[in-house]
């Protein structure tokens, strides 16, 4: 059971069908927050998901994140069903093995517009209510440590990742006078979803992930869902512009 209460949080979430989503609203849902969920899926299909984890009393909202029109309809409608929203976690973002040479045009926008334009889109959407309301929010984004790291294959995604905690850094400096908050969460190497199956299926990436890990073990999805439940609370209340490395140590710089 957890020590942190969040009863006095409304939160609203990109991305909420993921992997280590399901871990991060059962954190959030556990310390008492409200929580409403948005991913790509209609919710035809994303009912059983959140009540396979237990979560079916969760709101949900099908919102695809690339559709700047869907973003906007989708957050409206959030605020609609609950006007008191003060946490906006934008969750979402992926990728796969897309090396620069062969990742045409098409392809590459497409993640650049998943794991940052996305991103830009949902923040407008969000600031917009609250600077409407009066609200002193709190937006998090989920970053990784390839935005300090490069890494080969990947280059549209780390590019994305770096942008996006810069606008997150400008975001806390214009909106510190409206007591809006915005930092981020950096995770490692994730025990969860597409990253555990490689790491299952694929020797040489284990090798590498063991390998690069100063304490030696890949981030476990709870470790992520409490980064962003200590963030949530009032334990982090002064915190503004920062990013929260929650990496076991993959994102500092080695040498050899």
């Amino acid at each position: 059971m957890s020590s942190i209460t969040l009863s006095d949080k409304s939160v609203l979430i990109t991305g909420g069908l993921g992997a280590i989503a399901e871990f991060m609203l059962k954190a959030l849902s556990a310390a008492g927050a409200t929580v409403t969920v948005t991913d790509r899926q209609p919710e035809s299909e994303a009912r059983p998901i959140l009540e396979s984890w237990g979560l079916g009393h969760l709101d949900y909202i099908g919102m695809d994140v690339t559709d700047p029109d869907a973003v906007r309809s989708g957050v409206e409608k959030a605020f609609s069903l609950r006007p008191e929203i003060n946490i906006a976690l934008g969750h979402a973002g992926g990728t796969g093995i897309f090396p620069f040479e062969t990742c045409d045009r098409g392809r590459f926008d497409q993640l650049v517009t998943f794991n940052f334009l996305g991103q830009t889109w949902f923040a407008r959407e969000v600031l917009g209510h609250w600077r409407g309301s009066g609200t002193e929010g709190h937006l998090i984004f989920t970053s990784s440590y390839v935005s300090r790291i490069p890494m080969s294959g990947i280059s549209a995604y780390t590019a994305s990742k770096a942008a996006l905690e810069m606008f997150a850094k400008n975001l806390a400096l214009e909106y510190a006078p409206h007591g809006i908050r915005v930092n981020c969460v950096s995770p490692g190497n994730v025990a969860a979803g597409s990253s555990l199956a490689v790491y299952d299926s694929d020797p040489v990436y284990r090798a590498w992930v063991d390998r690069v890990s100063p304490l030696g073990t890949r981030n476990s999805p709870q470790a992520i869902a409490n980064a962003f439940l200590y963030l949530c609370s009032h334990l982090a209340d002064e915190i503004d512009g920062h990013v929260l490395q929650v990496d076991a140590g993959v994102g500092l710089p080695k040498l050899g």
